[in-house]
């Protein structure tokens, strides 16, 4: 069996590491860029319609663990979307998520998400507001990616942001999927959700953006055609 393998591409002159963990490492920062975790109750999701099963936080915490335990990113920034708490100050939860913070060293932030404005990240999160963007050199973070609209000058920033969860159709007949995938163009490269359920905008190859699929724990380029 092959080895999963990331992908380096290079973004406003500043090497990026493509992870097949669904999350993107600025090399040079030392930054491990995630977005959309949508941790929350059970409750929550089938509100959504979407079957979940329990631990399914404590599944993605482990996950986002392992990733930094690999890589040894010196800071993580959350690019939004990343609890729905219930309100209840016992919401378990709040707990799991503190306990883990206690074995995470590193300094966390946040760039603001819609999923956010009704709730209160806990103090025990020790997760630092980063307010709508977070400009990195000629990198801006964000959560909503740029309207297709907006203008642009020289001095625009490349975005990097999450929020649309994109993934592509692979395969035909009964073994087609759907990939999480990694879309550059138009100035921003917009990741995929780290909540490996949440479904999104479908992406195909149509030359204007760069597509990079998870497929079989790689990260790989696709082609038109």
């Amino acid at each position: 069996m092959a080895m999963p393998q990331d992908l380096d591409i290079t973004i406003a002159n500043e090497p990026v590491k493509l992870l097949a963990e669904r999350a993107a490492l600025l090399v040079d920062r030392g930054t491990l860029v995630v977005a959309d975790l949508h941790l929350g109750t059970p409750e929550t999701h089938r509100s959504l319609a979407v079957s979940m099963s329990e631990g399914l936080a404590e599944e993605a915490l482990d996950r986002l663990e392992r990733v930094v335990a690999k890589w040894r990113p010196k800071r993580i920034t959350l690019l939004g979307d990343l609890v729905q708490l219930t309100g209840d100050p016992d919401d378990p939860l709040i707990h799991t998520f503190a306990r883990w913070r206690n074995r995470i060293s590193l300094p966390i932030s946040m760039i603001g998400g819609h999923a956010e404005a009704a709730s209160t990240i806990p103090a025990s999160w020790r997760i630092d507001d980063d307010g709508e963007h977070r400009r990195l050199g000629h990198l801006e973070l964000r959560h909503h990616p740029r309207p297709r609209d907006a203008a642009s000058t020289e001095d625009t920033a490349t975005i990097i942001a999450g929020h649309l969860h994109p993934v592509i159709s692979l395969g035909t007949g009964s073994r087609r999927t759907l990939a999480p995938a990694f879309v550059f163009g138009r100035g921003q490269l917009i990741l995929p959700a780290f909540a490996p359920y949440a479904r999104g905008v479908r992406v195909r190859p149509d030359g204007s953006s760069a597509i990079y699929a998870i497929k079989d724990g790689s990260v790989i380029e696709i082609h038109e055609g």
